[in-house]
């Protein structure tokens, strides 16, 4: 690895689409007697009840990366800047941000006036605690494979300048440091509340400034959660909110059917949306979504140490097979790691492999490197972590890889606790997903190309470390969005991963509820404080 690429962004973060739940399921029987009694409310009426198939690690931002977490969380914990109403990032504990000199010192103004879910007032001083912690190393041990930490691996120290002022010093020059800002790592909890040195157990207080109180979190069940009433934003446009959990989404879908849930996020089955969007009484929303779904080849293990290998299963990829086969339409064709949609885009695979599984250049590829066809690889994938649908979406991948007698094609799967365990470490070739940290195409380039990347693939590339230098340190978006494309040009040549779906972003609702359109965008977040039902 060059000097200068110090962000090792060991990234555990399957936070995608499909994410199946590790609970038990919830009870689903929700009458108005026990929405009241959860919530302490006599307005039945106003209170928003989700369903979910995702699952909770941790609840504390410091031990928080994974996406039902995620989703939970961003409820109740705020962040410097944020995605409050849109994928577009805005201030929200700070005033604003700006670079002092260059890019590799930041300092940031912040809100006055704002109040801790405990009635404590958050300042500076909160602000350098909550960034120090999750950089602790006896947290980060504790949190293992759930450390947001990897997302601050560029920043050096924080300092304090009065109550209402920070400075970020970083190791590499930043130009996007404020988009690190909107993510979990960077979450604000008071000092005082929580611990320096370890993470908050899920039944103890989670106080931050959001616009909800956590009041109740049941594992497995229901967390429950009411408005701030001395939030400092907007408040939200419910009486309260209440998420059930799911460990089938069979179980939620009769729910929301029943009227027992409003509304329901992650993650029903294909079959089962087609089945809901023919429902009465019941909506299916879909809005731009930065989703994606892609293959890891170890670049160090054999067969796909050797190149030859690696674009010929590029030329194979069935992905159109894939999207209208197994996901119904429901997702798309990806033809490179930045989602369409975020600046930069290219169709990068497309312009090299083609549209559409070419056996004829594949075999050539082979046979150019002295391989014989059908030529045998193998390929891991994880049955539940990912929904459903991932058995039938990789007997559709061995299916579309053998398509003219290239490959002959071994699956092989495993649970995700031993699943995620060992990646690169024994597995040549296996599924993975993705959705963002932040709405921004270097969050899709970044994480997966740099040396040691998180996916342990063994890819490394002079060259490529230096695009992604200079990617960093490009101080406006005309060079970013040029430098990106050339990362994603050089990605098809080298090959290491491929993408090839991206989906929308999707909940479902009953016909009372309003507002959910306004929060589906590429920033995947569940934005409850602006959904109201009549």
């Amino acid at each position: 690895m060059e000097k200068g690429v110090q962000m090792k962004l060991r990234v555990r973060r399957w936070r995608l689409g499909a994410i199946a739940s590790l609970v038990t399921a919830a009870a689903v029987a929700v009458g108005a007697g026990a929405v009241q009694s959860a919530l302490g409310s006599s307005s039945q009426t106003a209170i928003l009840v989700a369903g979910t198939t995702d699952s909770i690690t941790n609840i504390d931002p410091a031990g928080n990366y994974d996406y039902g977490s995620f989703a939970l969380g961003i409820n109740i914990v705020e962040h410097l800047y944020d995605a409050k109403n849109s994928a577009k990032i805005v201030p929200s504990l700070a005033t604003g941000c700006k670079p002092v000199g260059t890019t590799k010192t930041w300092s940031c103004t912040l809100r006055r006036g704002v109040k801790f879910h405990d009635g404590s007032d958050f300042d500076s001083a909160d602000v350098k605690f909550s960034f120090d912690r999750v950089l602790n190393k006896q947290v980060i041990k504790e949190a293992a494979a759930n450390t947001p930490s990897s997302l601050l691996s560029n920043l050096k120290s924080v300092r304090t300048n009065g109550k209402y002022a920070v400075t970020f010093n970083l190791k590499t020059p930043q130009s996007t440091w404020p988009f690190i800002l909107t993510t979990g790592a960077a979450g604000i909890v008071p000092q005082g509340v929580y611990p320096p040195n370890k993470l908050q157990p899920n039944n103890q207080p989670q106080i931050g400034t959001g616009p909800y109180r956590l009041t109740r979190y049941t594992p497995g069940q229901q967390a429950v959660f009411e408005p701030f009433d001395d939030y400092w934003g907007p408040k939200p446009k419910n009486d309260g909110l209440i998420i059930r959990y799911y460990s089938k989404s069979s179980t939620m879908k009769l729910a929301l059917e029943r009227g027992e849930i409003d509304m329901a996020f992650q993650t029903f089955t294909p079959t089962e949306l087609a089945s809901l969007q023919k429902a009465k009484n019941i909506r299916v929303h879909q809005g731009p979504g930065a989703v994606i779904r892609y293959l890891v080849l170890n670049v160090e293990r054999p067969p796909f140490d050797n190149v030859a290998v690696r674009r010929a299963v590029a030329y194979m990829i069935p992905r159109q097979a894939i999207a209208s086969r197994v996901y119904r339409g429901t997702v798309k064709p990806l033809y490179s790691m930045p989602p369409a949609g975020l600046p930069g885009h290219i169709d990068a695979f497309a312009t090299r492999y083609g549209r559409a599984p070419n056996p004829t250049k594949a075999k050539a590829e082979l046979r150019a490197a002295g391989l014989q066809t059908p030529f045998p690889i193998e390929i891991w994938w994880t049955p539940t972590h990912y929904g459903d649908a991932s058995a039938d979406e990789y007997a559709e991948m061995k299916r579309g890889l053998e398509k003219g007698g290239v490959f002959k094609v071994t699956l092989k799967s495993s649970e995700w606790a031993q699943y995620s365990s060992v990646l690169g470490n024994q597995y040549n070739a296996f599924q993975l997903g993705w959705f963002p940290d932040y709405a921004d195409p270097e969050n899709y380039v970044l994480s997966f190309y740099q040396a040691g990347n998180f996916t342990e693939n063994g890819y490394e590339s002079a060259r490529m470390t230096k695009l992604l230098n200079q990617e960093l340190a490009a101080t406006t978006t005309a060079k970013r969005v040029a430098i990106i494309r050339q990362i994603q040009q050089l990605a098809a040549v080298d090959v290491p991963i491929i993408p090839y779906w991206q989906s929308n972003m999707i909940a479902v609702g009953r016909s009372n509820v309003r507002g959910i359109p306004t929060t589906l965008d590429p920033a995947f977040i569940m934005r409850y404080w602006k959904i109201s039902k009549s």
